[in-house]
């Protein structure tokens, strides 16, 4: 098969991924949710730290003259000035009633989240919409503008000095979130005891996860890619409809990058499914409790919830320019002001979104809160 070496390394790259995004718990409603509440800040620390962590290879690689060496060039994400407002609108809101983002939903089907198959094919759809309703979007001025705008350049400042400095800005900003953690004051204390298997099995601190997903990020760069998940969903939509004799006009040609992308998402399954196996949480669920207790208990209307929600991910994603990860923890490395706009506008709304539905009873969020360790959900 033409590209085999790199749907390999694309599916490598993706099950890395899976792995550290299920061990460090970003995965489980609780978690997503439990941040845009703002009462729960282990995801937010582990995206600071994996943001620290390629900021400052990046850095240093330019600043020691390894860039070439090494191949990592940083891939400027262009600003698209509204799209990033109305796709991180759809993005924030989708995220917060689902709780989950593109790359995230498929590593729940992956450690037996079975509803969330439903949000697989919501982000399927979306993407087969977004194709459709492209054009449309260009002609309304929506899409079209595509500028270059990075930090570094707008302050001046060279790429590997202030690469350096905004890592180190980022750990800090860690550091002071997990001293800020609303989380520490009802989350049981672990059992000091454990043994080494233990705490490998079970859920990761957020600091060495963090650098692991930097690592795997700054992996990607050297292979010449770029990891992000959206554009990962919409790679291997576009491969699939190439093969099949119906190609998407927003991707015309199948190329060595996007097998290898196609691949990145296709080994977030595994990746999630191994670790869920070896740390002894693979278990077919169908919903999260705290889902169940905030929006319906009406198993079909969960559904439907989970549907539309993975559909205006990927609707969002699309048009703003990137996910959780593409336009967050891979971009703000580049410093690229583009995915700046869109993140900041889809954590806005999603932050008013959470509170919105758990509006007057976030409390009972934080009851079942145990019930949802226990499934790890």
């Amino acid at each position: 098969m033409e590209h085999t070496g790199a749907l390999i390394m694309g599916i490598i790259t993706g099950a890395l991924f899976g792995i550290v995004l299920h061990k460090v718990g970003a995965i489980r409603y609780s978690r997503v949710e439990g941040m845009l509440l703002l009462r729960d800040l282990k995801i937010m620390k582990f995206a600071f730290t994996g943001i620290a962590t390629v900021s400052i290879i990046y850095g240093l690689a330019h600043l020691l003259g390894l860039a070439d060496a090494l191949n990592i060039h940083p891939k400027v994400m262009p600003y698209m000035g509204i799209a990033h407002v109305i796709g991180g609108f759809l993005f924030g809101i989708a995220m917060a009633s689902a709780g989950f983002c593109p790359g995230t939903c498929v590593a729940r089907v992956g450690a037996g989240k079975w509803f969330a198959i439903a949000g697989v094919i919501g982000l399927i759809v979306g993407i087969i919409a977004y194709a459709i309703i492209q054009p449309s979007l260009v002609e309304a001025g929506i899409l079209g503008q595509k500028e270059k705008l990075t930090l570094y350049g707008v302050l001046g400042i060279p790429f590997g000095v202030l690469a350096v400095v905004w890592g180190i800005a980022f750990l800090i900003f860690a550091i002071i979130a997990d001293w800020l953690d609303p989380a520490k004051k009802y989350i049981q204390q672990e059992n000091n005891n454990r043994s080494l298997l233990d705490i490998l099995r079970g859920e990761w601190h957020w600091l060495p996860s963090g650098i692991m997903a930097g690592l795997v990020i700054a992996w990607a760069t050297m292979q010449g890619e770029y990891l992000g998940f959206s554009g990962a969903t919409l790679a291997l939509v576009a491969w699939i409809a190439h093969s099949i004799g119906h190609p998407l006009s927003i991707v015309p040609n199948i190329n060595e990058g996007i097998i290898w992308h196609a691949g990145l998402i296709i080994g977030v399954l595994p990746g999630a499914f191994l670790s869920a196996i070896l740390s002894k949480t693979f278990k077919f669920d169908a919903v999260p409790p705290p889902f169940a207790v905030a929006v319906t208990p009406v198993p079909w209307v969960r559904l439907v919830l989970v549907f539309f929600g993975g559909f205006f991910l990927a609707l969002g994603a699309m048009i703003g320019g990137g996910c959780t990860t593409g336009a967050f923890l891979s971009a703000y490395p580049t410093l690229s002001i583009g995915p700046m706009a869109m993140s900041a506008t889809y954590f806005i709304v999603g932050v008013l979104t959470a509170n919105l539905i758990y509006f007057g009873r976030w409390s009972r969020f934080v009851q079942a809160k145990r019930a949802a360790d226990e499934v790890y959900d």
